[in-house]
Order: C-alpha cells, then sequence, then structure tokens
C-alpha cells in the first residue's frame, strides 16, 4: 500500500504523460527549473502543489533530481500525501518526505517526520525522532467476513 502512495507524488513526472505546471514565476538556469509561488502540477488526476519547485537537470536536460518546498500536498482520486518537503530521485528512484510527513488512501495513513520510498527495490522506511511514527490500516474483507484471496 505504502509503495503505491509514495510513488504517485513525484513519479507523476516519469511516466510518458503530459504534464502541466503552473507558478507566480519561473526561472531557468541552464541545469535547473525553478518554479516559485503557488505551486502547481497536474498529471491525470495527480495534483502536486507546494509553495516552490526545483528541478535539477543532467547535461541531457534530462530531470535527475527534483525537491518541492512548503507546503507540498499531493492528491488524486484515491489518495493524498503532505509534507514540509519533498525529493525524488530520477535516477535512483528514492522518494524522501521531510517534515510532518502524511501518506493516506482511504482511511489508511502513515505519519512520520520522515518517509523514504525506494522503488527500485519496493521498500519503504518511516522514522519520527521527536514522536512515534503511526499508522493506520483498515482490513479489506471478502465474502462473508473473510479475508480475501491475497490474505488481505
Amino acid at each position: 500500500m505504502l509503495s503505491l502512495l509514495l510513488l504517485l507524488l513525484f513519479g507523476m513526472a516519469l511516466a510518458q504523460q503530459a504534464v502541466l505546471g503552473e507558478a507566480d514565476s519561473l526561472l531557468y538556469e541552464g541545469n535547473k527549473i525553478i518554479y516559485t509561488g503557488h505551486v502547481k502540477f497536474v498529471r491525470g488526476d495527480g495534483v502536486l502543489t507546494a509553495d516552490k519547485v526545483i528541478i535539477y537537470l543532467d547535461e541531457k536536460k534530462k530531470a535527475k533530481w527534483a525537491e518541492a518546498e512548503g507546503n507540498v500536498r499531493y492528491h488524486d482520486s484515491k489518495r493524498k500525501a503532505r509534507a514540509n518537503r519533498a525529493t525524488y530521485d530520477f535516477q535512483k528512484e528514492i522518494l524522501t518526505l521531510t517534515g510532518n510527513a502524511r501518506v493516506e488512501e482511504g482511511p489508511n495513513f502513515v505519519e512520520a517526520d520522515e518517509i523514504i520510498y525506494y522503488k527500485k527495490e519496493d521498500r519503504a522506511v518511516a522514522v519520527s525522532k521527536g514522536q512515534r511514527v503511526r499508522t493506520f490500516y483498515v482490513e479489506e474483507k471478502g465474502e462473508q467476513g473473510k479475508p480475501n484471496k491475497k490474505g488481505e
């Protein structure tokens, strides 16, 4: 569950689908593109918003690293996520949410100071320093109240 949720934050930039970006201002400086003020990216029904987004480019002008700062929010028809800051390494495929990080799907959620998702390994780590990691999961039931075939 967590892997599906986290991938969507910056994974929207990986797919071959159009992405609309909006901001109060945009600055292109050779190896980076900086969106500032009411930043909004839309891909399909997924929407990412933040105060600032910086996309770092490689020599071929392809995205290699992205970071979103300030009031980072993501939502689509099935899930929501929030954090103070988010980074995504396009080459290593690692997403990091920091500062009041929370990822939700329906009633299910995980909250932590930092949530790191390693896409290649399909592995996630949630860590909190000042308070505990919190999760909530509602088990899906199959027919007659028994777990479904997946064991969920």
